[in-house]
């Protein structure tokens, strides 16, 4: 099934993405919006690969960004950035 809302997520997220932008912006790593169905962003630096993508509730009109990990390597690495995320940035973490 495609997703309903691709192509949309720039002008949706883009509070997000930029929150991610300035907590990562020390890392050097790499954020991109996605090209793909169900995904907003991508964030990549050696060893760490994360996905960002939009959550509903079951109960609840809200939507949000929660990030998932996409076989990231570097789990030392991985914790830092999550704990960046999670203190910094305006998406929930879990």
């Amino acid at each position: 099934m495609k997703d309903p809302d691709a192509g949309k997520y720039q002008k949706r997220f883009m509070r997000e993405f930029k929150s991610v932008q300035q907590a990562l912006s020390e890392r050097g790593g790499d954020l991109q919006w996605s090209t793909h169905d169900w995904q907003c962003f991508t964030y990549r630096e050696p060893g760490v690969s994360l996905v960002f993508y939009p959550h509903r509730g079951p109960s609840s009109r809200l939507q949000w960004i929660r990030v998932r990990n996409q076989g990231s390597k570097a789990a030392e690495a991985l914790s830092e950035v999550l704990a960046i995320l999670a203190d910094k940035a305006d998406i929930r973490t879990k």
